[in-house]
């Protein structure tokens, strides 16, 4: 049989010669000391862990971080768990460990959910770890095994109460998630969120009216370049603002008109090409021909070398001057699908347009596409009831 080649005595030299895999994680075994493992993930996390089967169970417990933990160390720590359990002893290194490893917290679990599943599966990784920081606060030193049904209702009452059932129902959803890995750390219970329910949720279709794009448009143009071009981008593209905010030069095609989104940035993970309208194409032409263009990124950040992130500052500004409180930045997004389902344009291009995979993203927008039609039977009937009123002529309808 081939030799494995995941399993060979641990060194110094030859971990720091793992790189990282493409996506997900890899495990190496130690030939020295049974039971050692090592794990790298995508995005270069190392740690030791102690994997032992026990009857019909497989322990896996986490040592610690690499290179904090030298080899040594962890094998010994490995030895002592190992014979922990031939004493018939459950595994534990110290009382500080043992409620660390068998018992963590609602923060450690998230940490360890974020390293080894978040950051190589999910693209919205970075707010992941805003929301947690901002919503689950309540929820950090809660311990596992002590969690309980009813702290999670508690909890996310009060941050519907303060923060609004949407916002409540997303931090829930986070927090949910977390026990999905909650036995690669140690903690075997139940999840707590089970059977808790979500607030309701209704379908917004906010969209701006043509008074409110005149006041939109007068307290963007007061904004600096690079963030009036962005929001006007939002609306005349419709497209996500994480994916607006990424632009970059050589996904634009000028000659065509077209802009290439990769799979990889969108939600449903397919490639989008997005039609640039007149007003869209003026907003890119006039950045590509400024001086100060930069080389890669059509809105560059002035803090690293990368792309802007986010646009709140500037969207708050515009909602204070523009009185349009109520408005979010998504719905500039519904503003350009509204708009077209307004002038008659069918479900599937609206679909298409915006880049949903499927028509239920885009049945918002049915209610809409009907207006013109109630518009113009609305004017035939009234034209017809006129001729119940009042006699017509030879040529006309006969009234009785």
């Amino acid at each position: 049989m081939p030799a494995d080649q995941n399993a060979f005595p641990f060194t110094h030299s030859r971990l720091e010669a793992i790189k990282p895999p493409a996506k997900d994680r890899n495990t190496y075994r130690d030939t020295k000391v049974a039971g050692l493992s090592f794990v790298i993930t995508a995005n270069n996390s190392k740690s030791f862990y102690f994997v032992k089967r026990i009857g019909k169970r497989i322990t896996r417990m986490r040592i610690g971080g690499y290179p904090e933990i030298s080899i040594d160390d962890a094998r010994r720590a490995v030895q002592k768990l190992t014979g922990d359990i031939a004493k018939g002893e459950a595994p534990r290194t110290s009382k500080q460990e043992k409620a660390k490893a068998a018992d963590p917290t609602v923060a450690e679990l998230f940490e360890h959910w974020h390293e080894t599943y978040a950051k190589t599966h999910k693209k919205t990784w970075q707010e992941d770890r805003r929301v947690f920081d901002k919503y689950c606060t309540l929820l950090h030193k809660k311990r596992l095994s002590l969690l309980t049904k009813g702290d999670i209702v508690k909890w996310h009452q009060k941050i519907g109460e303060k923060h609004g059932r949407y916002q409540a129902n997303r931090a829930f959803q986070l927090v949910r998630s977390l026990f999905r890995v909650g036995d690669e750390i140690g903690y075997d219970g139940p999840n707590p969120c089970n059977k808790v329910r979500m607030f309701p949720e209704e379908s917004r279709e906010r969209f701006l009216m043509p008074d409110e794009l005149k006041r939109f448009h007068e307290a963007v143009m007061e904004e600096s370049p690079l963030w009036r071009d962005l929001l006007l981008l939002l609306l005349f593209t419709g497209q996500r603002k994480r994916n607006v905010c990424r632009i970059q030069w050589k996904d634009l095609d000028f000659e065509r008109g077209l802009w290439y989104v990769a799979g990889e940035q969108l939600k449903n993970g397919s490639p989008l090409v997005v039609v640039l309208s007149t007003q869209a194409a003026n907003i890119l032409n006039m950045r590509n021909n400024a001086p100060d263009k930069h080389a890669d990124w059509v809105f560059p950040s002035e803090r690293s070398k990368g792309p802007v992130v986010d646009a709140k500052k500037a969207w708050e500004r515009v909602r204070e001057r523009s009185g349009l409180t109520d408005v979010r930045m998504h719905d500039l997004r519904r503003t350009l699908g509204s708009w077209q389902a307004l002038t008659g344009t069918s479900l599937q291009i609206i679909g298409k347009s915006l880049g949903h995979k499927t028509m239920k993203a885009t049945e918002i927008y049915a209610r809409l596409t009907t207006d013109p039609v109630r518009e113009a039977v609305e004017k035939a009937t009234q034209k017809m009831a006129e001729h119940w009123t009042e006699p017509s002529d030879d040529n006309g309808l006969q009234t009785n």
